[in-house]
């Protein structure tokens, strides 16, 4: 169903608004969208059109005694955007980037919780940064193994908060998450499971694990220090584990829906035969067809349907099926551009099917000479 609302203007219109409302009874997805035209013109800073971000929530259903494969389809507020003033400044694992606002940065700026800096365009759009810091006119990321090769004056970027686990369940809020009654194995309720992102090879286990207390979130490691401020990348899945004979409880995920394109690393490993998993969220609020999801030249072709002859493969997993450390409920492979399902049989054509909105999907990479990673760019198509 689709409702678009105008607004009757009393007087001059300084502005003019639509509201959008879809609604998708497969998967309890409603996305709200408020745009607002601002005939202010554009900004000083970024020389774009004002344009209003758009806002909506998805919910899905976390089955009790069973993992829920989850993504955040939103992203925060944004706290400050800006475009270049100049070439970045690296210096082995940082980069201080000058930008052209129209306003200095506040010393008690973006210091309150971790922020994330992420291009809008150029070489190295979609991109997400650390921020480490930052003065009047400048922001210092931490590079991760980047260069910002193509980087330069002119390029646009916005700094958002990331989504930690204070924030995605506010203890005395959230009712996604069972809390444990204490911080023993014995007392422990759900769990969540965040993906290994630097191990080698497939079926890889997640490698921290969370759970929620009364005093707040608290990570399963030696000394049970403390992890409010445990930290969501854009573009990464994770797992809410509900234990045996727990309630059904529903994640609802909101906030404003990413208007940009997400680039996410696509991890690949050097060596015959040595193919390497990445779990990646798919940042999209609405249920989208495979032949929609832009991976393009990121995703190797199969020569055929033979097993012999596979290259990369999309993997699934089924929420709705109770169980732990689940297999696959289907795996995706292209040949010449089109996409199959592997039903073991006639391997079915499948562009049109879609992957659910708030899910996470397993990219495994086929290996490749060199072992380097490769950018999925996602673009929206809203």
């Amino acid at each position: 169903r689709q409702i678009v609302r105008f607004p009757t203007c009393h007087g001059p219109c300084k502005y003019r608004s639509i509201q959008k409302v879809f609604m998708s009874p497969s998967n309890s997805c409603i996305i709200a969208i408020f745009l607002a035209l601002l005939m202010t013109g554009p900004t000083q800073s970024a020389q774009a059109e004002v344009v209003s971000r758009a806002a909506g929530y998805t919910s899905v259903t976390c089955i009790g005694g069973s993992d829920t494969v989850v993504s955040i389809p939103f992203h925060r507020p944004v706290r400050f955007s800006s475009a270049l003033s100049g070439n970045p400044v690296v210096s082995a694992t940082t980069a201080s980037l000058g930008f052209q606002a129209d306003r200095e940065l506040l010393t008690s700026e973006l210091t309150d919780e971790p922020h994330y800096l992420q291009f809008t365009g150029g070489s190295r759009n979609g991109w997400v940064y650390p921020v480490t810091s930052h003065d009047a006119d400048s922001i210092t990321i931490d590079l991760e193994y980047d260069n910002l090769a193509g980087v330069g004056d002119g390029d646009i970027f916005e700094v958002i908060p990331y989504w930690t686990l204070a924030t995605l369940f506010p203890s005395a809020e959230q009712t996604t998450i069972h809390p444990s009654t204490g911080k023993l194995a014995p007392q422990r309720e759900s769990r969540v499971l965040f993906f290994d992102e630097i191990g080698d090879g497939t079926n890889l286990a997640p490698d921290r694990i969370y759970f929620l207390t009364s005093e707040g979130w608290f990570r399963s490691d030696r000394g049970f220090p403390a992890a409010d401020d445990a930290v969501i990348p854009p573009g990464k899945a994770l797992v809410i584990r509900h234990p045996d004979n727990a309630a059904n409880t529903e994640f609802a995920a909101r906030w404003h829906v990413h208007a940009k394109g997400h680039s996410s690393a696509l991890r690949t490993r050097s060596g015959e035969g040595k193919s390497q998993d990445t779990t990646v969220a798919l940042l999209r609020p609405v249920d989208v067809k495979l032949s929609d999801l832009d991976l393009g030249v990121s995703f190797t072709d199969s020569s055929s349907n033979s097993s012999g002859d596979r290259r990369d493969e999309l993997v699934l997993y089924d929420n709705l099926t109770a169980a732990f450390n689940k297999d696959p409920s289907v795996i995706y492979f292209r040949v010449s551009g089109e996409w199959r399902r592997d039903d073991g049989n006639s391997y079915p054509a499948s562009d049109g099917e879609e992957i659910p909105s708030t899910t996470g999907l397993l990219i495994r990479k086929s290996s490749t000479a060199a072992g380097a990673s490769v950018r999925w760019l996602n673009l929206p198509r809203y």
